[in-house]
């Protein structure tokens, strides 16, 4: 009987109501990766404006075309992520439509 009062005890005592975790612009690694049907979870396609996109790589190639990490999303120039279109891939920087206006965001180095 006491070690389930402790049990109990505990487990109120430990409980957090509204824990909300600060992702600092970096993914939540408590959001799970996979769906539960088992599909990739990207948060790319919530994206609305520049506060949300998140360049995460360039892999650049002159030749066959280069494409971008945004938000773990692989993107080429042309295609649409959210509200966002992607205008252009450089070595160092990603040029994308927003609202009617180009801006370009650079890789960062960490």
């Amino acid at each position: 009987m006491i070690i389930l009062v402790l049990l109990l005890f505990i487990k109120t005592a430990c409980a957090e109501d509204n824990f909300s975790y600060d992702s600092k612009a970096k993914r939540n690694p408590f959001a799970p990766l996979v769906s539960e049907g088992g599909g990739y979870v990207s948060d790319a396609y919530g994206i609305s404006g520049v506060k949300d996109i998140r360049l995460e790589g360039i892999v650049w190639d002159k030749n066959n075309g280069s494409v971008a990490i945004i938000n773990g999303e692989i993107v080429r120039e042309g295609q649409s992520v959210g509200a966002i279109k992607v205008l252009a891939i450089d070595k160092d920087a990603v040029i994308f439509d927003v609202d009617g206006e180009e801006v370009r965001i650079g890789l960062i180095s960490e």
